[in-house]
């Protein structure tokens, strides 16, 4: 008996048993029609009239397969376009926007323990959503790189909007930055740097991905400044595991201005072996400091730089002697 008749007869059987719906079918008669070999032979032969572009005869051809085989070659169809990630004309799109519009029909009870889920038994509509949505992100990425490299792209128009729009623009520019050019990449820093004015800064993970790429001094200035959260606490610890490196100790000792990071940052200056000649005149000045020189020694100190402290003068500096000696008596 051919598979397609065997699902059919299974159907009538499931609809005359008087415990499920007209709609309503068993999960292994879905399966039966998800293999039936001459159904995913129909899906082929549909698959290639959608790489043609004859969206007249894929529809006339759908159409005429009797309920539920026509939904189970609807599903597969659009199934095969994800899983395949196929990149359809103008056509193939606008058939699969009319997938939104036909709403499937059977549904298929799921039982747990002590819950029962009904779910629809080939929810074609939502995948073609999920696919949608990918194409459109697809198209905004390509964007997004064009305008970028053509210098037409404005980050401050980019990354407003509606916040589901903002979110899906900014994974985009997170996921690409990379993949600009030099030139581009310092056309969209410079929006940043240029305008010392500007009342617009994108949100510290964008300057924090912008930083770590451009490797720009007024960038990080400008991230040091900004309000501190995980990822620029994130990237302080990066810079951390990349030091002695110039560049980046150097902007560990500008973090040492944000109130909220300086502590972070003046003990990963501390935990450098031997310290660097810059590193050590950057923290012999703000051992001196009223404020913070307290804790710079102490940090000096529980890093293994106590030989250090004891060798720095302090007869003529109070504030050093008293910090130096803080320090070391905790020791």
């Amino acid at each position: 008996m051919q598979q397609g008749l065997l699902a059919s007869i299974l159907l009538s059987a499931s609809l005359l048993t008087g415990h499920v719906s007209a709609s309503e079918v068993q999960p292994s008669f879905v399966n039966s029609l998800l293999v039936d070999q001459q159904l995913n032979k129909k899906v082929d032969e549909l698959h290639q009239y959608l790489i043609d572009g004859d969206i007249i005869t894929l529809n006339f051809s759908l159409n005429r397969l009797s309920m539920p085989q026509q939904e189970a070659v609807r599903f597969m169809l659009v199934q095969q376009i994800e899983q395949q990630q196929l990149i359809l004309d103008p056509k193939g799109t606008i058939w699969l926007k009319e997938q939104l519009t036909i709403h499937p029909t059977y549904t298929i009870k799921e039982q747990g323990n002590g819950y029962v889920v009904t779910k629809l038994a080939f929810d074609y509509s939502s995948i073609a959503s999920r696919v949608l949505s990918q194409m459109s992100k697809d198209q905004q990425v390509l964007d997004f790189i064009l305008a970028a490299e053509e210098h037409r792209l404005v980050l401050s128009e980019w990354l407003v909007g509606e916040p589901h729009e903002v979110r899906v623009r900014q994974s985009i520019v997170l996921a690409e930055l990379d993949s600009l050019t030099p030139e581009a990449l310092d056309y969209l820093v410079a929006q940043i740097t240029d305008d010392p004015l500007s009342v617009w800064l994108p949100t510290t993970e964008v300057m924090v991905r912008l930083a770590q790429l451009s490797r720009n001094s007024e960038v990080y200035k400008i991230l040091w400044k900004m309000r501190t959260d995980q990822h620029s606490i994130a990237e302080l610890e990066r810079l951390s595991n990349v030091a002695p490196d110039p560049f980046a100790t150097q902007q560990l000792m500008l973090a040492t201005n944000n109130p909220s990071l300086k502590q972070n940052a003046f003990a990963s200056l501390a935990q450098l072996h031997p310290l660097p000649k810059d590193v050590q005149q950057f923290l012999l000045a703000k051992i001196d400091h009223i404020q913070d020189g307290g804790a710079v020694a102490i940090h000096l100190a529980n890093y293994g730089h106590t030989s250090w402290l004891e060798s720095l003068p302090t007869t003529r500096n109070k504030v050093r002697k008293q910090h130096v000696r803080l320090a070391l008596s905790q020791r």
